[in-house]
């Protein structure tokens, strides 16, 4: 019986499997690069994830300024009375009622919430953010609200969006600082010359 070789495949057949092969990979290799693209473009994934926007910068605070006393003379609404030494005030003139303690979407009198001051109070106010930060800021009072007030207050300075106040202590911020916050709460909360609870 003769003896049968198999027979070699002949080189054709071997080229198209190749080819075959190679077209299948480029075609899968083609649609991921294409999804990763688009995904990219779309903002869905950040190639630089430690990378900081041109537009962004960290949020800077001052230290925190302690003023003398300005006192703690009670005033009618609309009585005349001499200017604070700070913006926003940290001590001084005041009405007869403090402020309900809380958050806040309007701006709220500075002669009444001096008087929450007096009483050991502490109060956020800010001006210029964004609904975001104020988000934020509103969630960091939430978390712990206990003699604090939250208020918009459009008199701020041109560079301040946020500014902490206790009695005679001001700190004032670019943005929320948490960590900022959290320490001035801590430092400075019922120290005031009235301990109300």
């Amino acid at each position: 019986m003769p003896n049968r070789r198999s027979k070699p495949a002949p080189v054709r057949n071997q080229i198209a499997e190749q080819q075959k092969w190679f077209l299948i990979s480029g075609g899968l290799a083609g649609a991921v690069f294409a999804f990763a693209f688009l995904m990219w473009s779309r903002g869905m994934v950040n190639p630089l994830p430690n990378a900081v926007s041109p537009t962004s910068s960290p949020v800077a605070c001052s230290a925190v300024q302690t003023l003398p006393s300005q006192g703690a003379t009670h005033i009618k609404p609309n009585d005349p009375h001499p200017p604070y030494n700070t913006n926003p005030p940290n001590s001084g003139w005041h009405w007869e009622n403090p402020q309900e303690w809380g958050i806040y979407t309007t701006a709220q009198v500075q002669e009444q919430l001096v008087h929450n001051l007096e009483h050991g109070g502490i109060i956020v106010q800010y001006n210029a953010l964004s609904a975001g930060d104020v988000e934020r800021l509103t969630n960091l009072v939430k978390r712990d609200a206990y003699h604090m007030i939250l208020a918009p207050y459009p008199g701020l300075p041109a560079d301040v969006t946020v500014a902490l106040t206790a009695w005679t202590h001001l700190q004032t911020c670019n943005g929320v600082d948490e960590t900022a916050l959290l320490k001035f709460v801590n430092a400075y909360r019922d120290q005031g010359p009235e301990r109300v609870p």
